[in-house]
This record gives C-alpha cells, sequence and structure tokens, in this order.
C-alpha cells in the first residue's frame, strides 16, 4: 500500500530539485522529464520570480476542464490562471491543435516536431504572461470574472499584468537557452503523442474517401513514410528544396503570380532541386541521404533533423547565387529605386507593395508606368515636385491614396473627407477607414460624393435647418437607402 500511494504520489507532485517553491501535477499526461527540461532553460532569477507568484501547474487534456465565467479566472488560448489558489492550467488539447495548424500549412518539417514546439512555446509563453501580474491586485481580481468582453473588464486586466506599464521589464530577468528547432525530439510526448496518432489516424480515413487536398495527401504520406523509418528522419529532400524556394527571396514570384504559380514553382523547384544535389555531391554529403522507395517503387531520399539544420542555409545561399533569374535581378533594381514613399518620405518600407505592383498581374498598369518612369531618369526625387508625387507609396499611404501618381491637394481633399465624415450621422457609430475610402472612390457614387465635398463645410448653416449630414454606416446604409433608393434623392433635393 505504501508503495502505491509513493508511486501515485510521483505521478502526481514534482518538485524541480530544491529552486522550484510550486508543484507540477502532470495528471499523468505529459512526462516529468520534459517538464523538467522546459523550466530547466529558464535562468535562476526567474525562478525565484516564479516562487513569489505561482503556487502550482497542472497538466489537462481540455473539454470539461476549461473554466468558463467563473470568478478569479483568466482564459487564454490554450492555457487559464486561477487567482484563487494561484494556479497555471495548460491544456494539451488547445497546445496540439496549434502545433498541428502551423505543420498543416507548413511546407516542410515533421508534426511530431510542431506538436513539441508547440508544447514547448505555450509553457514558456504562459510562465511569461504570469510573471508580468501585479501582486497587489491579486485579491481584488479574485471575485471578478476577467473574461467579460467590456472596457471596465479589458482596463483592469491591462493594469494587473502591466500592460499600460511601458517602463514594464521582463527580459531583464527572463531568458531561454534555447533554439527549439536545434533541440532533440522527445522520445516520449505522453498524451500528445496520443493526440498525434489519433489525428494521423483521422487523416489516413480522410485520404482514403478522398477529403484531403493533393498537398494535405503529400504531406500525410511523408509523415507516414517518417513513421515507418522509426522518426529518424523529418524531413525529405522535397522539403529541402521548398524550404529554399519558399523563402522570402523568392517567395513573392509565386505569392503574387497566381496564374502561372504552378510552371514558376516547376521550374524553381527543379533548378534549387538541381543545384542542392551539386551542392551535396561536391560537399560529401549525399552518404547522409537515406533512400525510400515507396509501393510504386519511386525513390524518396531523407534527411536527418541533424542534417537538415546544418545545411539549409547553405543550401539557401546556393540556390539565391546560382539560380539565375532576370526577374531577380530586375526586381532587386526596381525595388532599391523606388525604396522610399513619396508621399510620408519613409525610406525602406516599401517591400511589400514592390511585391506586389512587380509581380501581380493586377497591378501591371502601374507597373509599366512604373518601370518606364524609372527607366528614363536617375533618381525618385526627380520625378516628384512639390505639388505631384510620384512612386510607390507605403502600406499606410496607398491605404489612403490608392495611386502611384497625383496632387498633394488631392491626398488633402481625402484626408479631410475622411475626418469630416467618420461617425455615422444616423447611429452615431465610428465608420470605418476602409468603408470611407471605398465610398470616396466608388465611380457610381460621384454625384454624392461631390455634394458631400461641397458641404463639408456647412456644419453651422447645416444645423440652423437641424439637418445632420453626414455618411450613413454600412449597417444604417443598407437598412435606409437600399430599402428605397428615392431617399437618396431627397438629401439632394433639399439643396438644389
Amino acid at each position: 500500500m505504501k508503495a502505491t500511494s509513493e508511486k501515485k504520489k510521483q505521478k502526481k507532485v514534482i518538485f524541480r530539485e530544491l529552486e522550484c517553491d510550486f508543484y507540477i501535477d502532470t495528471n499523468n499526461l505529459v512526462p516529468p522529464d520534459i517538464i523538467k527540461f522546459i523550466l530547466g532553460k529558464l535562468e535562476t532569477t526567474t525562478i525565484q520570480e516564479l516562487n513569489k507568484i505561482l503556487k502550482g501547474i497542472k497538466i489537462y487534456i481540455g473539454g470539461n476542464h476549461w473554466h468558463y465565467n467563473e470568478k478569479g479566472y483568466i482564459k487564454y488560448q490554450t492555457y487559464e490562471f486561477n487567482f484563487n489558489n494561484m494556479t497555471l492550467l495548460i491544456f494539451l488539447n488547445k497546445i496540439f491543435e496549434l502545433g498541428y495548424e502551423r505543420w498543416r500549412n507548413s511546407l516542410y518539417g515533421a508534426l511530431r516536431r510542431y506538436v513539441w514546439e508547440s508544447f514547448f512555446h505555450e509553457l514558456i509563453m504562459s510562465v511569461v504572461q504570469i510573471l508580468r501580474i501585479d501582486l497587489t491586485m491579486v485579491d481584488l481580481v479574485k471575485n471578478k470574472n476577467l473574461n467579460t468582453p467590456d472596457d471596465r473588464t479589458t482596463n483592469l486586466v491591462n493594469k494587473l499584468f502591466n500592460y499600460d506599464n511601458e517602463a514594464y521589464r521582463t527580459i531583464d530577468f527572463f531568458t531561454i537557452n534555447s533554439v527549439l528547432w536545434k533541440e532533440t525530439l522527445p522520445e516520449d510526448l505522453g498524451f500528445l503523442y496520443t493526440l498525434y496518432s489519433r489525428r494521423i489516424n483521422l487523416l489516413k480515413k480522410k485520404s482514403s474517401k478522398s477529403y484531403l487536398s493533393q498537398f494535405e495527401k503529400i504531406k500525410l504520406y511523408n509523415e507516414l513514410r517518417k513513421i515507418k523509418m522509426g522518426y529518424k528522419y523529418e524531413y525529405n529532400l522535397s522539403e529541402l528544396v521548398n524550404y529554399c524556394i519558399h523563402s522570402e527571396h523568392f517567395e513573392p514570384f509565386f505569392r503574387y503570380n497566381t496564374e502561372n504559380y504552378s510552371k514558376m514553382h516547376r521550374e524553381f523547384y527543379y533548378k534549387a532541386k538541381r543545384q542542392i544535389l551539386k551542392f551535396f555531391k561536391k560537399y560529401d554529403i549525399t552518404n547522409e541521404l537515406n533512400e525510400y522507395r515507396d509501393k510504386a517503387n519511386r525513390i524518396h531520399y531523407f534527411l536527418t533533423h541533424t542534417t537538415f539544420e546544418r545545411v539549409k542555409s547553405a543550401c539557401l545561399q546556393v540556390c539565391l547565387a546560382n539560380i539565375n533569374n532576370k526577374y531577380l535581378k530586375e526586381y532587386d533594381s526596381f525595388k532599391s529605386f523606388y525604396d522610399t514613399c513619396p508621399i510620408c518620405g519613409k525610406k525602406d518600407i516599401n517591400q511589400i507593395n514592390c511585391e506586389k505592383f512587380y509581380f501581380s498581374s493586377r497591378y501591371s498598369y502601374f507597373k509599366e508606368l512604373l518601370i518606364t518612369n524609372m527607366k528614363n531618369t536617375e533618381t525618385l526625387e526627380d520625378l516628384n515636385t512639390n505639388e505631384f508625387y510620384f512612386g510607390i507609396p507605403c502600406e499606410d499611404c496607398f491605404k489612403v491614396i490608392r495611386n502611384i501618381q497625383g496632387k498633394y491637394d488631392d491626398l488633402d481633399e481625402v484626408q479631410n473627407f475622411v475626418r469630416r465624415y467618420s461617425v455615422c450621422p444616423i447611429c452615431g457609430s465610428k465608420n470605418h477607414l476602409e468603408y470611407l475610402l471605398d465610398f470616396y472612390y466608388d465611380d457610381n457614387r460621384d454625384e454624392l460624393k461631390g455634394f458631400l465635398l461641397k458641404n463639408m463645410g456647412n456644419k453651422n448653416h447645416l444645423k440652423n435647418f437641424n439637418i445632420n449630414l453626414g455618411i450613413p454606416c454600412c449597417n444604417c446604409f443598407s437598412k435606409i437607402f437600399e430599402r428605397d433608393p428615392d431617399d437618396l434623392r431627397l438629401v439632394f433635393n433639399i439643396y438644389e
């Protein structure tokens, strides 16, 4: 009996040597070693800070263990904190789903590592959050519902976690001595492995019924091959190629060329694969590839996690240096020329808009103008005057002006229009910027826009007639004007 009791206690509570005053109740869901490993990455000063706040950590699966609308609890995506007994509650199901979604959307990597990384990350982030707690407010919040979505609760939570305190420092006493992708994958993930196995079985059933996309099928089949090889190999050669060609250096070609995606991807893929295999042969890395033959006798090459981490940066540099593509050189010149917003003057902020204008067929008219002017002048400053601007605006400016050239007076008009009609004249709600700009640039509303522009300065005159002029919010507009378009004419008749 005594041995059984001692064994049960050992499953329930773990002490991290002599440094942790708080307990960890794993509920026998995760191995104690991985908890110790993660906490071992924290500095001693961090553990000391945790000891002042935390009484315990409990691991749950999820489901009915969540505390909805209970006082003294604050809920996050993967964990809760109970201020009544200062206990952190970690939920494995949500952690697994985060790891799974990252893997599902990734072009490379093994699912089991994504799950492990997710657990590591979420446990660390929950600790970071706890370290921000203002202990003087704990008694106050024990009788509060901290998950109510109202301004009063939001302000209370902001004070509780020092969000409003810009001088609050966590980095000084919090350091993680770890690069997750370089850590060894634990052999035992506890219940996380159970969730992993269940998901693999579910994906296999979906695949048999053709519920998966081609991309999802390829990911599943690669994962199954990794399982068959005892998970000694976490990547195949195709995933290494995808890592290189979908880096930030090549990604714009695919992201904004949806019409030619397949053709361009195939071209870059085979060029990158040839370069990587040459590199492997030159530096005698080929012997680190493990050959796998599928049922159709097709050969797949797999790499260990260690090999992948060691060669990925070098392979990317090889691809950048040797994949000769005229578009890359032309785009670099284009981006360098238009590196400054012609409206606000910010520098080195046009990466996203440069990619859109250069690679997307949607902006082909803009691209043609930009390239023509770039070839006909030496500097961007030569294309701009005190009255006119030309170039690629930053994202914030482009949202407002929606053009690459124009008069500064036009920009002033748009800004004044947005400020003047920022509030719905019917319900008093604030109009969204995007809604107002759509209204302003809608050619079908030119007549109404002209009327509104003409009367922007007639605020006092309108008050004499008890008329509240403005742009109704989207809800009020649909309720009133789309129901009876003739109502809109009444607005004009008042002043015509």
